[in-house]
């Protein structure tokens, strides 16, 4: 049977499915997933001024930050 598409998955980025007009129903498209930003630096760098919220972890010698939504990061 025909469905409405789905929505691409948040923070991936990915697209919608596509819609159905079936001459009778209008089957309507999904909406695009947001978006994600993942910024490494060396943590003997890292200026630690940033905006927003991002999730901040460190892998080796490096500070990640992961932002999902708005903000920013100056060195």
């Amino acid at each position: 049977p025909a469905t409405a598409g789905g929505s691409g998955t948040a923070n991936r980025g990915g697209g919608g499915a596509g819609g159905y007009n079936s001459g009778v129903t209008n089957y309507s498209s999904g909406a695009g997933g947001s978006g994600v930003v993942i910024i490494s630096v060396p943590t003997n760098r890292y200026s630690g001024n940033y905006t927003g919220a991002p999730t901040i972890t460190t892998s080796g010698l490096n500070t990640i930050l992961t932002f999902t939504s708005s903000g920013s990061y100056t060195a």
